[in-house]
């Protein structure tokens, strides 16, 4: 139902702009232009790392609980309980530790993507105007165009995020003190 009213939609709009003088098409593959931006690689680096980080201090609280479990085992049941209360609290922590850490990437990549989809759609939008184009879409919602009439501007957009990108380390990093 969806793809019918979008197809509908897109068949009203083109009818439109066929009408209007001089109307100009353009797609953007948008899948593509994420992957090769330095800001996305830079995003998906941090939060690797980060997950590596959570990974491996996760993983000295998990040995750290294994060796309480082993001396546990080594006692009798009226000295261990006091132990097996503590590992239960240990066991909980390192769980909740665990899913927060989770929450906490998840929800940094996802501000991290919305920023960098405000800046595209920004870019997108200067363009198109800048160039009167008429209509302009992402290229996962087209089934076929004709290459020589409609342009292609995903290197364009590209390389404009790349060079606002580069722009906004350049500030940052002036801005830092100087190393003496």
């Amino acid at each position: 139902m969806k793809k019918q009213i979008l197809l509908l939609t897109l068949l009203s709009v083109s009818a439109l702009c066929l009408s209007a003088r001089a109307a100009s098409f353009a797609y953007v593959n948008t899948e593509d232009v994420l992957q090769n931006s330095k800001e996305f690689k830079e995003c998906e680096k941090r939060a690797l790392a980060k997950r590596d980080v959570k990974t491996e201090e996760i993983a000295q609280m998990t040995e750290r609980l294994d060796k309480l479990q082993g001396q546990i085992a080594a006692l009798s049941a009226e000295k261990a309980a006091p132990l097996r209360e503590q590992y239960a609290r240990e066991f909980d922590r390192i769980e909740r530790y665990r899913e927060q850490s989770a929450e906490d990437i998840t929800a940094q990549h996802s501000h991290d993507m919305e920023r960098i989809a405000g800046k595209i759609r920004t870019i997108i939008e200067t363009v198109g105007s800048r160039d009167n184009v008429t209509l302009m879409l992402d290229l996962k919602a087209i089934l076929y165009l004709d290459s020589k009439v409609v342009k292609d501007y995903t290197k364009e957009i590209t390389s404009e995020l790349n060079r606002q990108y580069d722009e906004e380390l350049s500030k940052m990093r002036s801005k830092l003190p100087l190393n003496k």
